[in-house]
């Protein structure tokens, strides 16, 4: 498993960071300051800490309390934060960016904005199937020969309350994942874990804006996420 690509540990959740203006296009500078930025963290460090860009923690480690939810963490990735945190991947896969592959990600990334949603299967890996075919038969969600069968199929669009307009997105899945879970009774369980990403075109919309994001997990149960993006390079 890529513990890169399931966030919801101690360690790369850090947060730590300066507070700069969101650039929704990154120029020639910001495009290396970013490419060096993630190739430094991972050679000094060897872990990808968030700082600003991380919103939320709801869950420590592995362990689960009474009132853990199925989200563990939310964070938000800026074109200067994606390109970051793909320079600092790269770096760890032996390959570090060059200027070329920076400077063509960088464009792919202009006036976007994803939102990463880090979660946990409610249930045991063992239950998941059952609970996946409930749902199927309901017509909750579709058979796919992408990735097994979980609860991060039942993951619907998302919206964003930007600058007095309200964009949409569906949902881009990296999962599931298996880890063994501490539950509250002490005991150990495993269960499925997955990154829930919601990308958002910006375009026109204020670098100054506070947005809102609303969403829900696999369960129903709402949640509503405020960031500023003018704290946000």
């Amino acid at each position: 498993m890529n513990r890169l690509n399931a966030l919801v540990l101690t360690g790369l959740l850090a947060a730590t960071g300066t507070v700069l203006a969101l650039a929704p296009a990154l120029n020639a500078q910001q495009v290396a300051q970013a490419t060096k930025a993630g190739d430094t963290m991972f050679h000094q460090e060897g872990a990808y800490r968030w700082g600003n860009y991380l919103l939320k923690t709801y869950t420590e480690d592995v362990k689960l309390s009474d009132t853990s939810p199925e989200v563990d963490g939310i964070a938000i990735g800026t074109p200067y934060e994606r390109l970051r945190y793909e320079s600092f991947l790269a770096s760890f896969q032996d390959a570090a960016l060059t200027t070329p592959q920076a400077t063509t990600l960088a464009s792919s990334l202009k006036n976007k904005v994803t939102f990463l949603i880090y979660t946990h299967s409610p249930r045991g890996v063992d239950d998941e199937e059952e609970q996946w075919q409930q749902a199927y038969t309901q017509g909750k969600v579709k058979t796919s020969e992408e990735r097994a069968h979980s609860y991060l199929d039942t993951y619907k669009a998302a919206t964003l309350t930007a600058g007095g307009r309200t964009l949409s997105a569906t949902p881009q899945l990296d999962g599931p994942y298996t880890d063994q879970f501490t539950l509250p009774t002490g005991g150990a369980q495993f269960r499925y874990l997955g990154v829930v990403r919601y990308t958002f075109d910006v375009s026109g919309v204020s670098p100054n804006s506070k947005v809102t994001l609303n969403f829900k997990d696999s369960l129903g149960k709402g949640y509503s996420q405020t960031a500023n993006l003018s704290q946000l390079q």
